[in-house]
């Protein structure tokens, strides 16, 4: 992109300079015969025209940019509300529990509190597979509840079904990005930490919809748990 941009920039330039180059000679040497008049008026506006579209070109791209810039972190804030909210479930379980065990004094009923607390640290299994089963069924009744729109002739598209289809397309990964973007990223990231390969779903999680290949892996990842939280040999 950086290239591009430079390229515009040098356009840009060279299309002013040549019109004050084009403005001056006209200036200094008027032309007196009617083809040279006219080659001096093709050349400015020929440069003129290219100054302005280039120009044009360059505001579109930083607009493009910048857009997407704010997205991306819009979509980080969101992640990492998300990590924020899910430590914080996790912090408040530990604390009751450890207030459970501080005010009781049965050794039988402080030795459960204590096995409840180390299974707290092992949900990643849990939370896994119900998140999988919940975007599986979330999908099923957007889909029943809200269909895509049809195209009548399916070889033939016009162009408002084509825009009817990814408006619908940008709200449906928008929704299940804000319903499960930033637990699935959470999720996966404690895979990570775990040494699992996740990098590549990570990526997918930001854009928003999971295929069902991405769900079966982390179906499998999770199925590869012991009930410690720990990875099987």
């Amino acid at each position: 992109m950086g290239n591009v941009d430079l390229l515009i920039s040098v356009g840009i330039w060279v299309a002013g300079v040549g019109m004050s180059a084009v403005g001056i000679e006209m200036t200094i040497n008027p032309p007196n015969q009617p083809r040279k008049i006219w080659l001096y008026r093709g050349s400015f506006i020929v440069l003129g025209i290219a100054f302005v579209g280039l120009s044009i070109w360059q505001f579109d791209r930083a607009d493009k940019e910048s857009k997407r810039a704010a997205t991306e972190h819009q979509q980080e804030q969101v992640r990492s509300e998300g990590n924020i909210k899910y430590m914080q479930g996790q912090l408040d379980t530990q604390n009751k529990l450890l207030g459970m065990i501080a005010t009781n004094s049965d050794p039988k009923q402080v030795a459960s509190l204590l096995a409840g607390m180390n299974a707290q640290h092992s949900t990643l299994k849990k939370d896994t597979l119900a998140v999988c089963s919940e975007m599986e069924q979330w999908v099923k009744q957007r889909m029943k509840k809200t269909p895509l729109p049809e195209i009548a002739t399916p070889t033939k598209p016009t162009t408002k079904e084509i825009e009817a289809q990814n408006t619908y397309w940008q709200q449906f990964n928008n929704d299940y990005y804000i319903r499960f973007g930033p637990r699935v990223l959470a999720i996966v990231q404690q895979f990570g930490a775990k040494g699992v390969d996740v990098k590549m779903i990570e990526q997918q999680t930001s854009y928003g919809y999971l295929p069902n290949n991405i769900i079966a892996q982390l179906r499998a990842f999770a199925n590869r748990l012991d009930e410690n939280g720990n990875l099987k040999d």
